[in-house]
């Protein structure tokens, strides 16, 4: 499993994003939030109002199942309650299990299928968000959030 962990590890920051593997996920998710000087943070647990998550820093949420090759999480609609969390604000910060973390899309999905049923809305994220216009100029976060933070909970 170390080396999926790992493997996730450098999937995700090859795509602009920070990745932490750690036992200690309260320590890092302070630490993140201080070095960002964020003051209000949504949290997919207890998500604000559409309208005002637009007012927020950072949001925070699961990730159901990370994916190593290509450094994606996996966020199931029946798991989180609010999925702008995830989307709207400038920062998004992800705490996974490493439990959670496969190899494949494919072994995410058979890890997310339940009594035969696939969750009517899955959200994938690689990476912060970005865009290419047609002469090929990259915007971050244009589309969703512009940085990524993943958090690794290897202590389970």
């Amino acid at each position: 499993m170390t080396n999926r962990i790992d493997r996730f590890k450098e999937s995700v920051e090859s795509v602009a994003g920070h990745c932490v593997i750690t036992t200690d996920v309260a320590a890092v998710l302070s630490g993140i939030i201080t070095g960002l000087n964020a003051q209000r943070i949504a949290s997919s647990d207890n998500p604000p109002n559409a309208h005002d998550i637009f007012n927020y820093d950072v949001g925070i949420s699961t990730a159901q199942a990370a994916i190593a090759e290509t450094g994606t999480l996996v966020l199931d609609s029946a798991y989180e309650r609010h999925r702008l969390v995830s989307l709207v604000p400038p920062v998004h910060i992800a705490v996974v299990n490493a439990s959670a973390i496969v190899e494949t899309l494919s072994d995410a999905l058979t890890l997310l299928q339940k009594d035969k049923e696939i969750s009517p809305a899955i959200t994938f994220i690689t990476g912060p968000s970005r865009t290419a216009d047609i002469e090929l100029t990259l915007t971050i976060g244009v589309h969703g959030p512009q940085e990524l933070y993943v958090i690794v909970d290897s202590s389970k």
